[in-house]
């Protein structure tokens, strides 16, 4: 637990305990202090504030912090737990446990409902999926025409009818 026990990480906003984050989450310490790593290290690449601001975030997932991206904005929210335009170390891994092997399965299919969910109506609808499949594809770079998007979610929307 070297890297907690400096001043310096204390004085970090929103720094918690990585014993206690441990406790809440399906990481060990070991864990925690290796993601308190890269939260510094993404928390600052523009500002070293402490804090992962969507420009730091963007910039960690695609490279790029110019770009609006669909994608990497609807992740940002849902880690902005406090919605207060930024991340916090303690909302870093509380988020992040969602994508741990150990995490429950339901908490798997809630974060994915809710990044689908884009107006936040409980419901998925046709035109959220076409958005995120397309800020998908613009972030790969890769190429369908229209109509290859509408076959895609004409058979998407099929087979989830059909269950």
């Amino acid at each position: 637990m070297g890297c907690f026990n400096s001043t310096a990480s204390r004085q970090l906003p929103g720094h918690e305990d990585p014993v206690t984050l441990a406790s809440r989450t399906a990481f060990s310490v070991s864990e925690v202090e290796a993601l308190f790593e890269l939260f510094k290290s993404i928390s600052s690449s523009v500002v070293d504030d402490g804090l992962i601001s969507k420009e730091e975030f963007q910039l960690a997932l695609f490279k790029n912090r110019k770009k609006e991206n669909l994608f990497a904005n609807r992740i940002f929210d849902l880690f902005d737990v406090k919605k207060k335009g930024f991340i916090d170390f303690g909302d870093f891994v509380r988020s992040l446990d969602v994508f741990h092997p150990n995490a429950p399965q339901e908490d798997k299919i809630d974060f994915s409902f809710r990044l689908y969910d884009l107006d936040s109506t409980g419901f998925i609808e046709r035109e959220e999926v076409k958005q995120m499949l397309i800020a998908l594809l613009c972030e790969s770079e890769m190429k369908l025409a229209d109509e290859t998007i509408e076959k895609i979610l004409d058979k998407v929307f099929a087979e989830i009818s059909n269950h």
